[in-house]
């Protein structure tokens, strides 16, 4: 089996004869090339050099396009602040200066979009049959975030309804993203919604569930995968993401593997993680993440069960 059929045996919950490895090169892929992020971030020719880098060193089964949860919101109008060794951040919220009326879902040539698609049509071409390469978009909540800032949070309890309206522009917003790496080829679609961590499992239920149904069911027509990525510690809603329409979801290190695991095989959803990122692959020996990896693969072994970083 060539290793990206590994991976989406796998990703169709299924059990390969080996684990599947997904390594999350982001802007790590400008670190491997001894670039700056910001200049790796603008352009199609180092995104592909990047992620060819990343081929060659860490034979993965998959990897993403790019990881950059700003490419959406930067499109919107939302201001960012560049780094050298980082993803950019917002620091100015688009619905601070207009109404949401205002705002237009992203076309294939706003923002740095043209730049992404670019690269994604020449690392299909590269790549289709080598490995699966997986287009991320900004989750329909951590967009909401971006637009609107911290606002959102206490208006989800002081004004529902309007909180409502933003989630489902940014649900467009997703679907329509999404669609752009489908038309290209692209067969696997993370949506990565990092802040879901931060409310309730009753406000999920709320706002976030039916948020991510305009993109999975986009997905599922073009016969691809569809995934949730959530970031710290999102324990109580690990249910609630199982409940989600997606084939699964990944999770990083807050989260207690055995417990994810459990959880995700209960509704045979896929489940990816989740290696230390602090303790292992940042600061630790290679021994430390031989062991890392060991541990996570002897209970997550068997179908639906993907390696990463955590």
């Amino acid at each position: 089996m060539t290793n990206k059929e590994i991976l989406m045996t796998a990703l169709r919950y299924g059990e390969p004869p080996r684990v599947p490895w997904v390594p999350y090169v982001g802007v790590h892929g400008a670190y491997l090339l001894g670039k700056d992020a910001d200049e790796y971030l603008k352009s199609a020719d180092l995104i592909c050099q990047g992620l060819a880098k990343a081929r060659e060193e860490y034979n993965p089964d998959g990897l993403p396009i790019v990881f950059d949860l700003q490419l959406e919101a930067e499109a919107l109008g939302c201001e960012l602040q560049w780094a050298k060794d980082n993803l950019p951040s917002v620091i100015g919220h688009i619905l601070d200066k207009v109404p949401l009326s205002e705002l237009k879902v992203p076309t294939e040539k706003d923002g740095r979009i043209p730049i992404v698609l670019e690269a994604t049509e020449r690392l299909v071409k590269e790549y289709k049959d080598d490995i699966g390469l997986m287009g991320l978009v900004c989750g329909p909540f951590t967009l909401g975030l971006h637009l609107m800032g911290s606002k959102l949070i206490s208006k989800m309890v002081k004004n529902p309804d309007e909180v409502l309206e933003v989630m489902e522009f940014c649900s467009q917003v997703c679907r329509a993203m999404s669609e752009m790496y489908l038309k290209r080829g692209v067969e696997i679609i993370a949506i990565v919604d990092p802040m879901v961590s931060q409310i309730s499992p009753q406000m999920y239920d709320r706002f976030v569930l039916t948020a991510f149904k305009p993109t999975t069911e986009l997905v599922r027509n073009y016969n691809g995968i569809s995934l949730l990525f959530v970031c710290g510690d999102a324990t109580r809603v690990v249910p609630n993401l199982c409940k989600s329409d997606t084939d699964g979801f990944a999770f990083d290190e807050n989260i207690k593997f055995a417990y994810a695991a459990e959880e995700a095989r209960k509704h045979r959803k896929v489940f990816i993680g989740n290696l230390p990122l602090t303790v292992g692959l940042l600061f630790g020996e290679v021994e430390d993440n031989i062991k890392f990896a060991q541990d996570v693969i002897e209970v997550g072994r068997g179908p639906g069960f993907v390696l990463a970083p955590g």
